[in-house]
């Protein structure tokens, strides 16, 4: 079986059926002489239900390279093709082990892992238990698996009637895991909730340097994942948000301030001292005068408040570095938001912000949302990431002149 060489002619781009005819159209735009077929999955509802067979004639240097900075926003993953298995109803795990390790010798890589990705085949068998299997025959042969820092990652992707093999150097290019909800080994903090990894997921996509970013704001916060995530990294929060968080992941190593109307400070003094937190975290009317701020690593808002009353209090804490919107509202509400509190910001500050897709009509969102954020905030950005179900993520950097 021919494995290809490294001019890759052929790609699967996986895309989230949602915005497949947007992608369809960014990527002829960026590859001029490209065959695209898209292959619809039916019976199928996981996010990645469209992918494009994409066979170039005369492909760029980087074909990888070239989606993600300029057709990325609706491409969830590039993957160069090595070589197709056909197969019935089983899988021929000796013809699949043998194009692996065909791949691996070829290239002289030094470790690998797979990572496969049921797509429209049956099978008793989860994906886990056929990467296990694989890894442990090749292991048999000589080949060195390595699940935290492989030299390259093998990818299997199994159809109806055929096994699509595939490969990503590793130390080339790190890129977004083809199942991010099978990820193991996940290293570093402990997260509060699905959350967390949109957050995440945003940070490296938009490339944002948290190191620079000291002030947080933090727009409909419960439960609490993106403060939680943005507090660990050193940024100091304020979260905004009338429903409690979760006190007792974000207060393990930080001091906590909940600001609340005076008619439900007994309340939620109660859960906290019910929670053994009160050592953390501490509760205070929202019109004490007196309260020291710079005591407290993540302040929570937890009130009814006027628009003009939030703004008024928010200005107490100085000017923000980083925004982050993840509210249950349409597009244009969000984007409102955002607008609305760039007094608060301080020029150069980005912007976070998931929007929920109401209804199909994804294109005006899209539109919306682009031009208002663009009257205030400059290299708008937006991104459907692996965590995003029903939304889409967008970024941008608050354009204010210096004073």
């Amino acid at each position: 079986m021919e494995v290809k060489n490294n001019e890759h002619q052929h790609y699967l781009i996986f895309v989230d059926h949602r915005f497949s005819e947007m992608a369809e159209k960014a990527l002829r735009s960026v590859l001029l002489e490209c065959d695209l077929e898209p292959y619809k999955v039916n019976n199928n509802h996981d996010l990645n239900t469209v992918f494009f067979k994409l066979d170039i004639k005369n492909a760029p240097d980087d074909v990888a390279k070239t989606i993600k900075e300029s057709a990325s926003s609706f491409v969830d993953f590039v993957m160069p093709v090595d070589a197709t298995v056909n197969t019935e109803n089983s899988i021929d795990y000796k013809k699949v082990e043998e194009t692996i390790s065909k791949v691996i010798d070829d290239y002289k890589y030094l470790s690998f892992m797979i990572e496969v990705k049921k797509i429209d085949r049956v099978l008793d068998i989860t994906a886990k238990s056929i990467e296990v299997r694989l890894g442990e025959d090749l292991e048999k042969l000589g080949y060195k698996v390595d699940l935290k820092t492989p030299e390259v990652m093998i990818y299997v992707i199994l159809l109806k009637t055929s096994v699509i093999i595939g490969h990503i150097d590793n130390t080339l290019q790190k890129g977004f895991p083809l199942d991010p909800f099978r990820r193991s080994n996940k290293e570093g903090i402990e997260t509060l909730n699905r959350a967390e990894f949109k957050i995440e997921e945003a940070i490296r996509f938009f490339e944002v340097d948290l190191s620079k970013h000291k002030m947080g704001l933090d727009i409909g916060a419960a439960p609490g994942g993106w403060t939680h995530y943005l507090s660990q990294h050193g940024i100091k929060m304020v979260a905004v948000d009338n429903a409690l968080l979760n006190y007792k992941i974000l207060g393990t190593d930080k001091r906590i301030l909940i600001l609340t109307d005076g008619k439900d400070m007994p309340q939620v003094q109660k859960i906290i001292e019910n929670e053994g937190l009160s050592d953390n975290v501490s509760v205070e009317e929202i019109s004490n005068q007196t309260v020291d701020f710079s005591k407290y690593d993540i302040i929570h808002i937890k009130a009814n408040m006027k628009q003009d009353d939030r703004l008024e209090l928010l200005k107490k804490f100085g000017k923000f570095d980083f925004l982050t919107i993840d509210t249950n509202t349409l597009p244009s509400e969000s984007t409102t938001i955002a607008n609305s509190l760039i007094e608060l910001l301080d020029p150069g500050a980005s912007l976070i912000m998931t929007t929920k897709l109401m209804t199909r009509n994804f294109g005006k969102y899209i539109y919306t949302v682009e031009t208002e954020l663009s009257k205030n905030y400059r290299s708008v950005q937006l991104k459907k990431l692996p965590h995003n179900r029903r939304e889409f993520t967008v970024y941008g950097v608050y354009s204010g002149s210096q004073r």
